[in-house]
């Protein structure tokens, strides 16, 4: 079994993987850490360079939004590293609305309760919802307003062709945190790239339908081999 490295997305942490770790034996999950010295332009770089010291043979990245930019910088900048990608509600650039950028430093507990509302589907489980919202006021709201402003500056469009390795897109179908137009975006450049849309889950996909999300992951390891 390949080693499977998992990275989490803004606001969030490596607590999103939990439900994945029984059939991912051996994975290794990203705490991103705060780098204040870095300017939010250069984040998702300097995010990438951190993952890839971590690593110490090829893995399969997975990531989840954020989590996916830093995923495909790592395939760009070190592509003997990546075995396979694994890209969960994100898309090769990631806009994010100015209203909430602005609401993160104006009304920050307010902003990072909606974005947890926002990642899960409309009727979600009221105990994961419960939980998610205890995890969101843990946030650092400064560390959040400087992730999206990140996110805001990523795009990687016109070098997707660039990444070889094989991959493979979920995406939630109830997403209102990434559009499900973003994530088809990447089958202009990977049309052969299997591409799965969980019914019944938004943004948070893993946490929400984590047993159909598993049985993904499962038919992957078997189609390319990790």
């Amino acid at each position: 079994m390949a080693l499977w490295y998992l990275i989490h997305g803004a606001a969030s942490s490596r607590l999103i993987w939990t439900r994945q770790m029984p059939i991912l034996r051996g994975a290794k999950r990203a705490e991103l850490p705060i780098l204040d010295d870095v300017p939010e332009v250069r984040l998702i770089n300097a995010w990438a360079d951190w993952c890839l010291e971590q690593l110490t043979q090829p893995a399969v990245i997975m990531g989840h939004s954020m989590g996916g930019a830093i995923a495909q910088t790592m395939a760009l900048k070190a592509p003997e590293l990546v075995e396979g990608l694994v890209l969960v509600g994100t898309g090769p650039h990631l806009p994010v609305n100015p209203a909430l950028i602005q609401s993160l430093l104006d009304t920050p507990r307010e902003a990072l309760e909606r974005i947890t509302r926002w990642s899960l589907a409309k009727n979600p489980d009221p105990d994961l919802l419960q939980k998610s919202l205890e995890q969101a006021r843990s946030v650092d709201t400064h560390e959040a307003w400087r992730q999206f402003v990140a996110c805001t500056a990523f795009d990687v469009r016109s070098d997707l062709r660039r990444i070889t390795c094989p991959k493979a897109i979920i995406a939630g179908a109830e997403d209102r945190m990434t559009p499900e137009s973003l994530t088809r975006s990447f089958l202009d450049a990977w049309p052969d790239a299997p591409y799965h849309q969980i019914s019944g889950a938004g943004h948070s996909m893993m946490l929400e339908q984590p047993e159909i999300f598993n049985d993904i992951l499962l038919d992957l390891m078997e189609k390319f081999n990790w």
